[in-house]
């Protein structure tokens, strides 16, 4: 199973270099930038810029860059105490200096755990600074548990509808799926898969636009997945090369996200095979993949050879426009109902 491979490969802490375009990955509050210290041991070819209003638990971070906001807010107090308006005043008043640190980039990820006073009020303020850098944005931000409580949600669905608002697009992932995945981790390496995923996530798009493939992806195709904007997720998988339906249907099944995405708008798909890998193959799963959602959806695929995927393949799909029952969802005119796994794999055989 291909989430397996995703946790060891978070146990054993691996990485890899890709070239051509300039990334900034940016963890605002204590997850955000509990994750950049993780993401710092995993060989990205990305600056990592951690920011945070708690100034002592910063120190601690791994990072390129780390900066301290709302000093004259806190007053010492290390941190903004769940408050959003704080955090999101603290980061109006670094405008300039971040606004500075985020120039250059071509895409810059905010990553962000929701529900607590910095990630939730700065974060959205930093994507929009990066917006006006000109940056292509991409929001990755993470719900809380349902154990810690209705006041951390309510915090949480506000600041992700402010984070949609500021992106250009917002790929959501939930704690609680996390918890079914590696409730029996310790609870730092339960984190690590987490950000094993998000380092994945940003390495096949950076490999995506800037390694030789057999199929390429270049930066306009990303932007035009991308700029559609909306609430995205990530679809991963890892299987036989000789079952491709079946990292097909894993793939759909993805336990990280509770996502209706049958009208997604775009889908951003990376394939990596072995030598054997056969056009036919890709073409076999990227209609698996696609097959079930808008006719009109922006569809770029990228596919690569490369030696460690020999007799299997990796899967990993950026669908953007998907409904979640986090924020509220956009009359569309059709009627929901449940549609079995088969209606999304019709030509897989």
């Amino acid at each position: 199973m291909g989430w397996d491979n995703l946790i060891n490969e978070a146990l054993s802490v691996g990485g890899g270099h890709s070239q051509g375009i300039k990334i900034k990955v940016v963890g605002v509050g204590g997850g955000g930038c509990n994750s950049i210290n993780r993401l710092s041991k995993m060989n990205l070819n990305a600056e990592l810029i951690a920011v945070n209003t708690d100034e002592p638990h910063l120190n601690s971070i791994d990072a390129h860059k780390k900066v301290v906001i709302g000093k004259s807010l806190i007053r010492g107090r290390g941190g903004v105490g769940g408050r959003m308006e704080l955090g999101e005043q603290a980061a109006q008043m670094a405008y300039k200096h971040l606004y500075k640190i985020l120039d250059g980039a071509d895409i810059i990820f905010v990553l962000s755990t929701l529900g607590g006073g910095t990630g939730g009020g700065a974060g959205p303020v930093i994507a929009e600074i990066a917006k006006q850098a000109k940056s292509l944005v991409v929001s990755i931000v993470t719900m809380p548990f349902k154990s810690e409580g209705k006041g951390r949600w309510s915090n949480a669905k506000i600041a992700l509808e402010k984070f949609r608002a500021n992106s250009n697009t917002v790929i959501v992932l939930d704690n609680n799926r996390l918890l079914e995945l590696a409730s029996k981790l310790p609870l730092e390496k339960a984190f690590l898969v987490m950000d094993t995923l998000i380092a994945d996530i940003i390495k096949n798009v950076s490999d995506a636009i800037s390694l030789p493939s057999l199929m390429n992806i270049d930066y306009s195709d990303l932007e035009t997945v991308m700029r559609r904007g909306g609430t995205s997720t990530i679809l991963y998988s890892e299987g036989s090369y000789y079952t491709p339906e079946d990292a097909v249907v894993e793939t759909l099944n993805n336990p990280l996200m509770d996502i209706d995405y049958r009208h997604a708008s775009g889908v951003l798909l990376h394939i990596t095979g072995g030598p054997q890998m056969t056009l036919r193959t890709v073409y076999r799963i990227t209609e698996g993949i696609t097959s079930g959602i808008q006719e009109d959806a922006e569809v770029k695929v990228g596919a690569r050879i490369d030696d460690r995927y020999r007799n299997k393949i990796k899967v990993t799909a950026i669908l953007t426009g998907v409904h979640t029952p986090f924020v509220k969802e956009v009359n569309t005119g059709y009627e929901r109902v449940k549609i079995g796994i088969e209606r999304y794999i019709p030509m897989v055989y």
